[in-house]
């Protein structure tokens, strides 16, 4: 429910503050006062578009804030959805801001405006004469039956629940091996393929550098044959101009060797250059094998750009590296061979899933009788009310569209069921859908009826209506009050009003003013006293105030007191 209310900067709000009751609270007013202001900031709280119009004039900002206590178990999947403390007291605010931004809060967290519709279409259902409600839309119409039927069709749904959780697990796992049959038989085909190429190419782990390396070195083994033997020859043999590197530094060792003994750093120094030439020498010789090792190769190039190409069209189809294209091959082999025996597991889970279906459409036809039986008791109900509301000739029903067969039923989780209201609001004329009622009036009346059904099967816990009484007076409005009062023992419910045996049927009477002052107008709400109460219900009833007027509003609120005790029990 709505503990409280405040606005500021809407309108012809500057700042108020409304702390609502339990039971049936009641706003009233003058024409022009600003009733709808209120509806208005109910509506941004609700998540519904924002105009920008509605910001006070002269001002940069309006917020809007209300405190609710709710039962924070019954909305624990929207707390854990939306990463938000599950409370049962909530804050829900929204800043509007003439640039447009437009800020949505629940206890302090920022969320965005469908989060925040989400969340209240669950707690609040606002009802005018010009704003769409929950029951008119076809959509609700077969959630509305189900909470209607009680215990019996909730059993049968969560049997159809648990059944449709086991089909699709049972269909997951038959995909997980390849479908039907026809559909495995072309898997196993490609994967054998895909196998058998992989493994025909005997592909291993870094062969394509290694061929590029050996395909540059035929590239280029001219160039490579001249260098090596040229290094050998400076190193070894020498030329037409001098001796060779290995035979200058032979006589470098005989000149040192002669005078070695005269100096120990001498005999070291011969050492090193020993030792240099020893690995001249061996380079030499290395040089020399090279050189004769190195050899254009015709027939072997073109082995090479065949073998770069065959692995550059299985990294193509198979992976970017001899890695990958090989980790493909272990997993399709792995894949082939579940899949090759497979065939019995596929018929075991199709058996299964038959079974389940057959289950299950068995389950929906049980479902669809048991909502259609719920569906007649509505109907009946509605009928009595609406005739309570003044309204003898309406005719109201419920209209299932044929079950589809066993073959073609889709399978869902909560039945296939699909069901629309519909109305005639006078004898002899044709039944209509609910949502194509247009009178205000009627609309008024049947909205009312199915509140006062619904009370306590669904979970919203505020109704709020915005002048429903529209073409309703006389007797017929004290019957739509004292509806009203029997919805509150229920719910709470906040009733914008203009009749006095509505506000005289309150838990809680506010008076919404307006007046000017330094040039600009303002709007108030004030709760009322008994007395004031009185005299609200009065200037209601008569339009200005008199003994006459004061005795008749005393009778409707003493009236009203005996309805909601005889209402309590």
């Amino acid at each position: 429910m709505i503990q409280s209310l405040t606005v500021r900067n809407i309108a012809l709000i500057d700042e108020l503050n409304i702390d609502f009751v339990k039971g049936l609270n009641v706003l009233s007013g003058e024409t022009g006062a600003g009733k709808s202001i209120i509806v208005d900031s109910m509506n941004l709280l609700l998540g519904e578009r924002a105009d920008r119009e509605l910001i006070r004039s002269g001002q940069e900002k309006a917020h809007v804030e209300a405190a609710l206590y709710i039962d924070s178990n019954a909305f624990s999947d929207f707390f854990m959805e939306n990463e938000l403390d599950a409370d049962d007291e909530l804050i829900i605010s929204r800043d509007l801001s003439i640039t447009g931004k437009n800020v949505c809060r629940v206890n302090g967290v920022v969320v965005s405006l469908s989060t925040l519709k989400a969340l209240m279409d669950r707690i609040v259902d606002l009802h005018g004469q010009h704003e769409h409600q929950s029951l008119l839309y076809a959509k609700n119409h077969l959630s509305f039956i189900d909470n209607y039927g009680g215990e019996k069709i909730k059993t049968l749904v969560l049997r159809i629940s648990e059944l449709y959780e086991s089909l699709i697990s049972k269909q997951k796992l038959l995909a997980g091996i390849g479908g039907d049959e026809k559909e495995r038989a072309r898997d196993a085909e490609l994967l054998a393929f895909q196998v058998q190429e992989i493994e025909e190419a005997q592909l291993s782990k870094g062969e394509e550098d290694a061929l590029r390396e050996e395909r540059e070195k035929l590239n280029h083994a001219q160039a490579i044959m001249q260098a090596l033997s040229a290094g050998y020859a400076e190193l070894y043999m020498g030329g037409d101009e001098g001796g060779s590197a290995l035979s200058l530094i032979q006589d470098v060792i005989r000149q040192l060797s002669q005078v070695s003994m005269y100096d120990e750093a001498y005999g070291k120094l011969l050492e090193r250059i020993q030792e240099s030439a020893f690995i001249l020498e061996e380079c030499a010789h290395d040089l020399r094998d090279f050189s004769e090792n190195v050899f254009f190769d015709e027939q072997r190039q073109i082995e090479i750009e065949e073998r770069i190409e065959q692995i550059g069209a299985l990294k193509r189809k198979y992976g970017n590296t001899e890695e990958e294209v090989l980790a493909f091959c272990e997993k399709a082999r792995e894949r082939l061979e579940r899949l090759q025996n497979a065939e019995e597991e596929a018929d075991r889970l199709t058996a299964e899933i038959q079974k389940l279906q057959d289950a299950l459409y068995t389950e929906y036809t049980t479902l669809s009788e048991a909502r259609r039986k719920a569906a007649e008791k509505l109907e009946r109900q509605v009928r009595k009310e609406l005739a309570d509301l003044g309204m003898p000739g309406a005719d109201f029903e419920a209209r299932f569209a044929p079950l589809p067969g066993r073959e073609a039923s889709p399978w869902k989780k909560s039945g296939i069921d699909e069901v629309e209201f519909y109305l005639s609001t006078n004898e002899g004329e044709p039944l209509r859908p609910l949502s194509k009622i247009a009178s205000g009036g009627e609309i008024s009346r049947v909205m009312l009826a199915f509140k006062n059904i619904s009370a306590g099967l669904d979970d919203i816990s505020t109704l709020i209506f915005d002048e429903i009484d529209t073409g309703i007076s006389g007797k017929m409005a004290l019957v739509v009050s004292e509806k009203m009062a029997s919805i509150a023992r229920l719910r709470q419910v906040i009733c914008v009003t203009h009749l006095p045996q509505i506000a005289a049927m309150a838990d809680a009477n506010f008076l919404i003013r307006k007046y000017a002052e330094e040039g600009a107008t303002h709007t108030t709400v004030a709760r009322l006293t008994e007395e004031e109460a009185t005299d609200e219900i009065a200037r209601l009833a008569g339009g200005i105030e008199t003994a006459s007027s004061r005795k008749y509003a005393g009778d409707l609120r003493r009236n009203a007191r005996e309805i909601k005790k005889a209402l309590d029990g």
